[in-house]
């Protein structure tokens, strides 16, 4: 995946140093949460995370495959999903109807970033609380060349980055 060409989003480089100058910028919400399918949930039969931000009355949404950890910088395939409902920022457990069931992994708020690039779809700088304080990352999804099996291999790419 490519990045802007100093490798940082402006908001950030303004902000070093003062990380409540930033603060009011952050209104949308995002959440990332794990989907353990059910029987009845057509699209996989693995366990994946979904990535979900923010867009008017609907959640943009991507999925990837599991992660347990975000102390450290990443960069993984994704695939985008239709919208879903807001429900999801708060929505734990049970999704009924054999579909599976959900546990929130991440959850915080971010302030979207434009991009130069044209393969770039989504970049946000997202802020989340955890029990050592409030922690910051950058994410990054564009659009992957199409592979030998479109329909398996990832069409986008996520590069999620720390501080």
């Amino acid at each position: 995946m490519s990045r802007d060409s100093d490798g940082l989003d402006q908001g950030l480089v303004e902000t070093r140093g003062n990380p409540n100058a930033m603060a009011d910028s952050f209104v949308k919400r995002f959440v990332v949460l794990k989907h353990d399918v059910g029987p009845q949930f057509e699209r996989t039969t693995e366990s994946h995370l979904d990535w979900m931000f923010e867009a008017g009355e609907a959640l943009s949404t991507w999925s990837t495959d599991l992660r347990t950890q975000f102390e450290n910088s990443f960069d993984t395939g994704c695939f985008k999903l239709a919208d879903h409902r807001l429900v999801y920022l708060d929505r734990e457990g049970d999704l009924g109807g054999g579909r599976g069931s959900v546990l929130r992994i991440l959850a915080g708020e971010f302030t979207q970033v434009a991009s130069v690039l044209p393969d770039v779809t989504f970049k946000a700088v997202l802020r989340w609380q955890t029990d050592s304080g409030v922690r910051y990352a950058r994410i990054e999804i564009s659009q992957r060349p199409a592979g030998k099996d479109s329909k398996s291999d990832p069409v986008c790419a996520l590069r999620f980055s720390i501080g």
